[in-house]
């Protein structure tokens, strides 16, 4: 299973945060049989193994297909929240490999007008190769120019079919406006939803900072790949500016 960045970065740091309590751990049962320092040495040595443990996983195994099916059938029951709705069509088009289905779902709450619901639809169009199709939902959405991850969906569909300067403005909208609480919404606890608003933030910079490096504009290109690496503990989810050639503009000038 496939994880998009952000969704992958929630998963990693709380694998580090698993592991970092057998650290706890053991440096306290250490401190109580010898002294501070040695449980000092033993809490250093636990978190720095920790972390290279977290940056060398690339993947998770996600729960066993019956299982799943049967929270899946439960949550829905019981809540059919736009937020639910969102994570059951997610799960039936990642998990499931079942678009049609997921596609489906989600178009038969979509004139509840709710961006969580627009948004996840338009992504799933967007992978489906439809970019066209998702680009005239999302802006069909009455909070489209107001909604974070709205305008930041509609920059990936516009830099997908090549509309570089507006997918750049809109993902600077979405980033003045996704310091507001929730971003995105989640039901999880306190720390997760945290980690996951910095997270969509982080990768939303990397977005704008590769439409950037398409308009030929390093400086501001190399300014967002630093504001998203700033953001994530993970130094392998880092990005860096791509070693432009010196006579790169000229070329490209030279070939319109």
């Amino acid at each position: 299973m496939r994880y998009d960045p952000e969704i992958l970065y929630v998963h990693k740091l709380c694998f580090f945060m698993f592991l970092s309590t057998f650290t706890l751990l053991a440096t306290a049962i250490v401190t109580w049989n010898f002294d501070i320092p040695s449980g000092l040495k033993v809490l250093a040595a636990g978190l720095g193994l920790s972390y290279i443990v977290m940056v060398l996983k690339k993947d998770f195994n996600p729960p066993e297909t019956k299982l799943t099916a049967k929270r899946m059938a439960h949550t829905i029951l019981q809540d059919t929240s736009p937020l639910s709705i969102a994570r059951f069509a997610s799960q039936l088009y990642y998990y499931f490999h079942e678009p049609a289905q997921a596609i489906s779902l989600l178009e038969k709450y979509l004139p509840s007008q709710d961006p969580l619901i627009c948004t996840t639809l338009g992504d799933i169009l967007l992978k489906e190769g439809k970019a066209k199709r998702a680009l005239y939902i999302l802006r069909d959405n009455p909070f489209a120019l107001v909604d974070p991850l709205l305008l930041a969906t509609q920059g990936r569909v516009l830099k997908h079919i090549g509309k570089i300067p507006e997918a750049a403005r809109l993902f600077e909208r979405s980033l003045s406006l996704s310091k507001r609480e929730k971003f995105p919404k989640s039901s999880s606890n306190w720390i997760t939803q945290k980690i996951l608003t910095i997270s969509y933030i982080a990768n939303i910079h990397h977005r704008l900072a590769d439409c950037y490096i398409i308009l030929d504009d390093i400086t501001q290109a190399k300014k967002h790949y630093k504001a998203g690496n700033r953001l994530l503990l993970d130094i392998s989810l880092w990005r860096r500016c791509p070693p432009v050639p010196i006579d790169s503009t000229k070329n490209r000038k030279n070939t319109y």
